[in-house]
């Protein structure tokens, strides 16, 4: 479901606790590999996004094993989905309107899903500059968006909460990607679940930009959750 007015509170945008996502680089990030991909297990991975040779940073995440069954065993009809643009504050309060409307009770497990979405927003808002952040979570059981492609966008944020997660290939092997597509049978990159996947699009990397894709599930009979988070002013 979309929202055609969202909600607006004069309040400022909260950063994270700890180090700035907006914190510049003054040398190359440890553990940047020839790709420009950035890996790790700390939330200041994120960061590294601002660096000039950094395309994609992934912060990998373990959240609770309470919260992968929540996810696991809600029936498909009842995944939470939607598309909020406005400001990162007001997130929780839409995501509790989603999770509602799915008739998910409330309880610990889907408290956690709020604040971790919540302090993703938040992080990526800080980073990007802005108050509003444009989120789309989708329940997805088709195969949407499986050709690989660059975004045309600035900065943009991928997390499945369940099922596969997106799939990237390195720089060189991106053209034979792009020109295969489904035929594609070369080395691949799949962002583990709940890892958070900060790529750097067309519009700032330019041809750098990571080629990647929604992994194909038409037919399997499993369905991802999926987060998007994207700057406002964007257009992908």
């Amino acid at each position: 479901m979309e929202y055609e007015h969202p909600i607006i509170l004069e309040r400022p945008v909260q950063t994270l606790t700890g180090e700035s996502c907006c914190m510049p680089m003054s040398s190359p990030p440890v553990g940047l590999s020839a790709a420009g991909v950035v890996e790790g297990a700390e939330e200041r991975t994120l960061a590294t996004i601002t660096d000039a040779k950094v395309t994609l940073a992934v912060w990998h995440r373990d959240l609770t094993a309470a919260l992968a069954r929540w996810l696991d065993d809600l029936p498909e009809d009842r995944l939470p989905e939607g598309h909020f643009v406005g400001p990162a504050a007001c997130v929780p309060m839409r995501l509790s309107t989603l999770c509602d409307h799915a008739h998910i009770e409330d309880g610990r497990e889907r408290r956690e899903f709020i604040a971790d979405i919540a302090l993703l927003a938040r992080g990526f808002a800080a980073m990007a500059g802005q108050a509003d952040i444009d989120l789309r979570l989708e329940a997805i059981d088709h195969d949407s968006c499986w050709r690989f492609h660059r975004d045309h966008v600035g900065y943009r944020l991928n997390v499945t909460y369940r099922g596969a997660g997106t799939q990237w290939v390195s720089s060189q092997h991106a053209h034979r990607a792009l020109r295969s597509q489904r035929r594609y049978r070369g080395p691949l990159q799949e962002l583990p679940r709940f890892s958070a996947g900060l790529f750097k699009g067309v519009t700032r990397a330019g041809e750098r930009a990571i080629v990647h894709r929604s992994p194909p599930v038409a037919g399997s009979g499993r369905t991802r959750l999926f987060l998007c988070l994207n700057e406002v002013d964007d257009d992908g």
